[in-house]
């Protein structure tokens, strides 16, 4: 069976390079680059995609292509050649919404925010209730320590979509950064009845917990974290030093050699290992 899928893959590519050699329109070589890219044939689709620019520099269609040209060279992992391609895209079309967020959600990945938002802003100057633009503004604003602005994105978001659970955990955690720890509590916990199996969750309030001197409750919610998502390191980590905190050095232990076996590096828990033997 494996046999019969790699021979069709391999005869999908064969007509897909024969389709570029033959192509010699404009339409032709984008029909044959939008062919390579839907079998992965990156390569292939972006030389199809330039001959086609060349074949026609100042075709209006050019705004699509440059589009085209930088997913696939997203999908190549030539981040920063996408972003001039999109660039490129966006000096013919500069308010086409989905180029515009194509740009922006490249700029979140690689963490340039101050980039990302102003596409954001322009995707929601002319599109206010775009989910997706609300979503990450409201994030990155966070980031950037702008509470207020981070506070209205969420806003919006819960009057498009009153049950929103990004808004809703967003506005928990703002609680949280401006130190109103009661409300940021009370918030969780009732994200927690609406939404019971999200790990992070119980992660943290098990950090709120934590911070107000209540350990044993922090455990316990860590204990259903790990429950829910048995592989994060992190949380297991994060209990690990509950336990010894609370003198419970078996746990403390087991946990510190479990999140060795996840990837934590033994050497950076020497000190513990030995303090919880």
């Amino acid at each position: 069976m494996k046999k019969k899928i790699v021979i069709g893959l391999l005869f999908n590519l064969l007509c897909v390079c024969s389709q570029s050699l033959l192509a010699q329109s404009y339409e032709e070589y984008v029909e044959a680059g939008v062919k390579a890219a839907s079998i992965n044939a990156y390569t292939e689709a972006e030389e199809c995609f330039r001959r086609a620019l060349q074949k026609s520099p100042n075709d209006y269609r050019n705004a699509l292509l440059y589009s085209n040209l930088a997913k696939v060279q997203e999908a190549q992992g030539h981040k920063l050649k996408a972003i001039d391609s999109y660039e490129q895209a966006l000096a013919i079309a500069p308010l086409n919404i989905p180029i515009l967020q194509s740009r922006a959600n490249l700029y979140f990945e690689l963490g340039n925010y101050k980039k990302a938002i102003i596409d954001y802003g322009k995707i929601l100057d002319k599109s206010p209730q775009n989910i997706e633009a609300l979503q990450a503004s409201g994030y990155i604003y966070q980031q950037l320590k702008d509470y207020e602005k981070a506070q209205h994105c969420y806003n919006q978001l819960l009057k498009i979509e009153p049950d929103n659970y990004t808004a809703q955990l967003g506005i928990a955690l703002l609680q949280l950064n401006m130190q109103h720890k009661n409300e940021a509590l009370t918030m969780l916990s009732t994200l927690i009845d609406k939404h019971p199996d999200k790990a992070e969750l119980y992660t943290i309030r098990a950090e709120v917990e934590s911070e107000n001197n209540q350990p044993e409750l922090a455990i316990i919610d860590l204990n259903k974290a790990v429950e829910l998502d048995p592989n994060n390191k992190n949380t297991i980590l994060t209990r690990a030093y509950l336990h010894k905190l609370t003198g419970n050095k078996r746990l403390a232990h087991h946990d510190f050699e479990r999140a060795i076996e996840l990837g934590v590096p033994r050497a950076s828990l020497k000190k513990e290992l030995k303090e919880t033997k």
